[in-house]
């Protein structure tokens, strides 16, 4: 390869934009149109029932390797008593997922942060729920908007968090709600 073509290789490698070079993405849609999110092109569209049929109800990239990997986002819904999410309210916000949760002795709440969902503060709760000798990762990602509850479910293996965790932060991240 001639100095010329490397250098013409190289401006061309530069010029790429940044996403270009990171994991491809696709959107998730919503039957209805309600709401959309990015995934990570390795999943695939989640169906109601395991035998890919009925209503697509999040995404996926469960397999023999990687164990149950779900992400589904739900609501809108009513929130009941909690008006907002702030740093002030999460601890009774955290109490409300625990009891309803954590109704096995092996789901164990393991952390809860802020973050912010929709352009809403919301809290980050990680369950964890040891089935024989694997740990899965159950986390609920909570915050109310205009008045209606909204949070993601994402479930995956506790040893496969650093590579699932991502894709839930991806789904958090980039959700929006259709005017």
């Amino acid at each position: 390869m001639s100095f010329v073509s490397r250098t013409a290789l190289l401006a061309l490698v530069l010029a790429a934009p940044a996403g270009a070079l990171a994991e491809d993405v696709k959107t998730f849609e919503a039957a209805d149109g309600a709401y959309s999110f990015q995934y990570p092109d390795n999943f695939a569209l989640s169906h109601m029932f395991a035998d890919v049929t009925g209503d697509v109800t999040g995404v996926t990239a469960s397999s023999m390797d990687n164990g149950d990997v779900l992400i589904t986002f739900l609501g809108p819904r009513d929130p009941g008593a909690i008006a907002d999410v702030s740093e002030q309210n999460r601890e009774a916000i955290v109490a409300e997922f625990v009891g309803a949760i954590a109704v096995l002795p092996s789901i164990k709440l393991k952390s809860s942060a802020m973050t912010t969902m929709l352009g809403q503060p919301a809290v980050d709760m990680v369950f964890t729920n040891k089935r024989f000798k694997t740990v899965a990762i159950n986390r609920y990602v909570f915050t109310v908007h205009d008045g209606k509850a909204y949070n993601f479910e994402c479930i995956y293996r506790e040893d496969k968090a650093a590579q699932f965790g991502s894709a839930c932060d991806l789904a958090v991240s980039s959700v929006h709600l259709r005017d």
